[in-house]
């Protein structure tokens, strides 16, 4: 348990990283990948026309927010969790729209089913930004919860390690 979801903040100078980690550490790049790859993914998932593979795509891409999210939340206290999670939030549409622009001027951003103009790219913000934010806030809420309770039963736990909170 100790390496996953830390109570404490750890000076990263003292220990080397896998690569992955050292990743997931920095907010801007988890996020920012997040935002490409579901604006991609909105884009071929629009431009489909099956209605089966438009509810799965969803589902996996609420998924795949949400599996990013943990990964980079899981290196950090949860009293850090909220700047940290409206960092990822502000950082995912920010990409994701600057994204949508791109498609929008390749004339492949859908809004709806018909293609996107630059006069909806307001519209498909605060779309985005709310969208994204009742996910993100929801999710990191629940994940904050499940963390607490977990660590919690195994504090309880007789053969548990006493915990030492540093000053």
């Amino acid at each position: 348990m100790s390496r996953f979801f830390p109570r404490d903040v750890v000076h990263w100078g003292e220990e080397t990283l896998h690569p992955l980690r050292a990743f997931a550490i920095r907010t801007i790049e988890p996020a920012g990948i997040t935002g490409l790859v579901l604006r991609l993914w909105r884009a071929v998932l629009l431009a489909s026309g099956s209605w089966v593979f438009f509810v799965v795509g969803i589902t996996a891409a609420v998924l795949f927010l949400c599996g990013m999210l943990t990964w980079h939340l899981g290196n950090f206290p949860v009293r850090r969790w909220p700047l940290r999670v409206l960092a990822f939030w502000v950082v995912e549409v920010v990409v994701e729209m600057g994204t949508s622009t791109l498609l929008i001027a390749l004339g492949r951003e859908r809004f709806g089913s018909r293609v996107a103009t630059w006069g909806d790219w307001w519209a498909m913000t605060a779309q985005t930004t709310w969208q994204r934010g009742v996910v993100i806030v929801l999710f990191a809420l629940t994940l904050a919860v499940v963390v607490q309770m977990v660590r919690r039963s195994m504090d309880a736990r007789p053969d548990a390690a006493p915990h030492t909170p540093v000053p």
